[in-house]
């Protein structure tokens, strides 16, 4: 195994591609999987180009989301964020859409999905055609946490479950009241609820968390919080540091 950037005794980040590490994890060790994949939106970052054809980004996620699926426990659950709808008029996609149809077509079983407004795309005051049928603009302030399973969807195992009656109300709710993000750790950050509703909600106690597109390790962090184990792995060097640094002073 590559030897990791940093760890303790409950966490471990790489940072490498995460396709190679991927590889070297072995087969159904992973409980429970949230990320947040680069969006390929033209976000600069610097050690990743976010602006691919998009078939060549479905290409991409299809091979990372073979290697999520290998190494998920049976009963290992995958929960993705992307955007529900993003881009210009006349050239919009789906990622979301787009990637449920990756995932099942590979195996993946369709658990369910929520969703969160995007408060800074909700903002927007793009009309397009205003006050026409002509063209009018649509726009749609939401992402959405796609959630798999691999084989079977109920846990095999019993465990201590961590989550409050709100919070799982508000989870089997699938709309999801969350804050943004104020830290601006990175240029795309999650809130920190977003894994802190995930990891309650789908994994016990002592779990293993995986999020292979780690950023400033905002999973991690709340995976450790909560008494799981976490693995992430993360390309660039200076995000790795800035993960290090609050798993150090969580």
């Amino acid at each position: 195994m590559k030897k990791p950037y940093y760890y303790n005794n409950n966490v471990i980040i790489y940072n490498d591609d995460c396709l190679n590490v991927l590889k070297e994890i072995p087969e159904q060790s992973i409980d429970l999987v949230i990320t947040s994949p680069p969006y390929n939106i033209g976000i600069e970052y610097d050690a990743w180009n976010d602006n691919l054809p998009w078939d060549k980004y479905y290409q991409w996620c299809e091979k990372w989301m073979k290697e999520i699926l290998r190494v998920l426990k049976n009963d290992g659950r995958f929960c993705l964020n992307h955007y529900l709808s993003l881009g210009k008029s006349g050239n919009r996609h789906a990622p979301l859409m787009k990637l449920n149809e990756i995932a099942e077509r590979i195996g993946f079983k369709h658990y369910g999905l929520a969703i969160w407004t995007d408060k800074t795309l909700a903002k927007r005051t793009a009309w397009g055609s205003w006050l026409s049928a002509s063209a009018p603009y649509l726009n749609s302030p939401y992402e959405g946490i796609l959630v798999l399973y691999k084989n079977q969807l109920k846990k095999q195992l019993a465990g201590e479950s961590t989550i409050k009656k709100e919070m799982f109300m508000e989870c089997a709710s699938g709309i999801w009241n969350m804050p943004t993000d104020r830290k601006r750790l990175t240029k795309s950050t999650f809130p920190e609820a977003l894994p802190e509703r995930c990891i309650n909600f789908l994994s016990y106690k002592s779990d293993v968390v995986l999020d292979p597109f780690m950023g400033s390790g905002t999973t991690l962090v709340v995976a450790q919080n909560l008494g799981r184990k976490a693995i992430g792995i993360e390309i660039s060097k200076k995000y790795c540091k800035i993960a290090k640094e609050r798993l150090m002073s969580a």
